[in-house]
């Protein structure tokens, strides 16, 4: 797919305050090659293709430390309450 718009924008302005690692598991090590590339090689080439590749560090299947996680399916933990409700 084609980035969301202001993925670049988005990219450049946070990487100029933290370090960017992208968490997928489509870099997770027993993921099946496509087109007899990993995930993570898949990934970069992608981020190539779209001139992203330069905002970001690593790209892994291994939860990194950091300040905040940027995810399009999370739900933010409180308390169980409201997670429940969010989930449910």
């Amino acid at each position: 797919d084609d980035p969301i718009e202001g993925s670049y924008e988005a990219l450049e302005q946070i990487s100029k305050k933290y370090t960017i690692i992208i968490f997928t598991t489509k870099a997770k090590s027993d993921r099946g090659l496509v087109n007899g590339k990993t995930g993570t090689e898949l990934v970069w080439d992608w981020l190539k293709k779209h001139d992203m590749a330069q905002f970001v560090s690593k790209v892994t299947a291994e939860k990194p430390r950091a300040v905040a996680y940027i995810d399009d399916k999370a739900v933010r933990f409180e308390n169980w309450k409201d997670a429940l409700e969010n989930v449910l």
